[in-house]
């Protein structure tokens, strides 16, 4: 998984220092706003991938924060967690319609509480990730017929021209087919490992980037 980066929001700099700390030992890229106004600058050069807000604010509050972000296109789909030291089911029910993903109270912003963030955060992400690779899979899979039957085509052909001695006394002619015909079943192969593809796990691939590890199929 990529390095995520965090926007977080609050005009109590205090708290922001100490969540910037947290959160970059967890391995976070973070971004700090000492209020709405600087949010909306940074947000002008930046698409951060989560919002962490706090709820009551000087002037614009997170709400309307998110409000703002929901209306501009390109922010739109950010996911935001909001933190707040006033945990009303009114504020919650209104920050979930909303579209935020959680709504945490204040009081786990202490030494002996900080882990439930951060463990938030973690398993957010992670459900982040895993929906975003069923989706690729479920268009790998859904792809799979429209492989399928070029690859039919394909393979009944070679066998046609097989039966057929069309290539009889024309050994060069025979090996290009016998490549094509094994080349047909890689392909095959590799979509059946795909289709029943029962794990997440990855494996390094080039630069950092990890691919699906199909052998664990």
């Amino acid at each position: 998984m990529s390095r995520k980066l965090i926007l977080a929001v609050d005009d109590d700099v205090s708290t922001l220092l100490y969540v910037e700390q947290i959160l970059k030992v967890e391995g976070y890229d973070v971004l700090c706003a000492a209020g709405a106004n600087q949010a909306k600058e940074i947000l002008a050069s930046n698409v951060p991938d989560l919002l962490l807000l706090d709820v009551q604010m000087p002037g614009m509050g997170g709400l309307e924060l998110l409000a703002m972000v929901r209306e501009t296109p390109r922010l739109a789909k950010i996911p935001a967690i909001f933190l707040t030291v006033k945990d009303t089911s009114e504020d919650e029910k209104r920050g979930l319609e909303e579209g935020v993903v959680d709504y945490l109270s204040k009081d786990i912003l202490t030494p002996d509480r900080i882990s439930i963030l951060c463990l938030r955060l973690r398993n957010f992400f992670s459900w982040q990730e895993n929906e975003r690779l069923r989706g690729v899979l479920a268009t790998i899979v859904s792809a799979n017929h429209e492989i399928n039957n070029p690859m039919m085509v394909i393979q009944g052909s070679v066998d046609l021209i097989r039966l057929r001695g069309m290539l009889d006394g024309n050994p060069d002619a025979q090996e290009a087919v016998v490549r094509i015909s094994d080349a047909c079943q890689k392909v095959k192969d590799v979509l059946g490992q795909i289709s029943t593809l029962a794990s997440w796990e990855g494996k390094s691939y080039l630069d950092g980037v990890e691919m699906l590890d199909l052998k664990r199929a």
